[in-house]
């Protein structure tokens, strides 16, 4: 019924030819300006924004930009509000703060590399960037990883999203972690400023732009069909929808009828405000 281009790129730490080669580079209110930059340089000044994973916590910050941004749609990512109090303090979901104990270990020092390249093998290897490589895995190397692992550094830098406290490996296998429980023996505990977890210093508040968020049930990482992630309608001042699917994390490639409702959730939402925004 309706027409739109979409654009969809690789992000600062995912393409060869933007991945800066610090830290400090992938600071999160940089990955905002980045995506106001692009949109700029597209030619459109407003327009729908859809983002999965780490995209989907930045979009949450981009989506406070109501001068710009028609609508939202999260994949896979609760309002980083809700999620950040799931994650840390008097309200945390317990089971979210197992399922995020990653999140230390991903931030370590040279963390792609580290353990016997344990992330660069378990992850890099298998996250689809060889195909940025011309299709070489000898061309994508642990320092190539260790930029797009930077995600997590610029989100806790930038104070956009809490950190869980770390729990050590008895505990976690007292808990039933035991997949969590085993990377905890691996890396062992974090340094003493993130044991007890990091708080979120700039909350991102309201979004007053229409907004969806979409998760999948099966998905071990982001427990989105919690308590905590049902409020992130207290976040959104405007027409809201939560859409929980058949899926894992990767609603991009979930397939069949509930890659079907995924992507007509998406479609409605962006074709919802067309008629307010011509």
């Amino acid at each position: 019924k309706g027409v739109a281009n979409s654009y969809a790129c690789n992000q600062r730490g995912y393409s060869p030819e933007a991945s800066p080669g610090a830290v400090e580079g992938y600071d999160y209110n940089i990955l905002k300006a980045d995506v106001l930059a692009i949109a700029d340089e597209l030619g459109h000044e407003k327009f729908h924004l859809v983002g999965h994973d780490h995209g989907g916590v930045l979009g949450w910050t981009v989506a406070q930009e109501a001068e710009r941004v028609l609508s939202y749609t999260s994949l896979s990512i609760p309002h980083i509000d809700a999620f950040s109090k799931a994650l840390y303090g008097p309200a945390a979901d317990q089971s979210q703060q197992y399922a995020s104990q990653y999140f230390d270990m991903f931030m370590r020092e040279n963390s792609a590399s580290i353990k016997g390249n344990f992330w660069y093998l378990s992850l890099g290897l298998t996250s689809g960037r060889k195909s940025e490589y011309d299709g070489k895995y000898s061309d994508y190397l642990p320092s190539d990883f260790q930029k797009a692992l930077w995600w997590y550094n610029g989100a806790m830098a930038a104070g956009k999203i809490a950190g869980p406290p770390a729990y050590t490996a008895t505990q976690l296998m007292s808990a039933g972690q035991y997949s969590v429980a085993f990377l905890r023996t691996v890396f062992g505990m974090p340094p003493d400023d993130m044991v007890g977890g990091i708080d979120q210093k700039y909350p991102t508040g309201q979004i007053t732009v229409p907004s969806s968020f979409i998760c999948g049930k099966k998905d071990p990482a982001i427990l989105c069909d919690n308590d905590y992630a049902h409020t992130t309608s207290d976040y959104v001042d405007a027409d809201y929808l939560h859409l929980v699917v058949d899926c894992a994390h990767d609603l991009t490639s979930c397939g069949g009828d509930e890659q079907d409702k995924i992507n007509q959730r998406i479609w409605e939402r962006i074709a919802s405000t067309v008629d307010n925004n011509k």
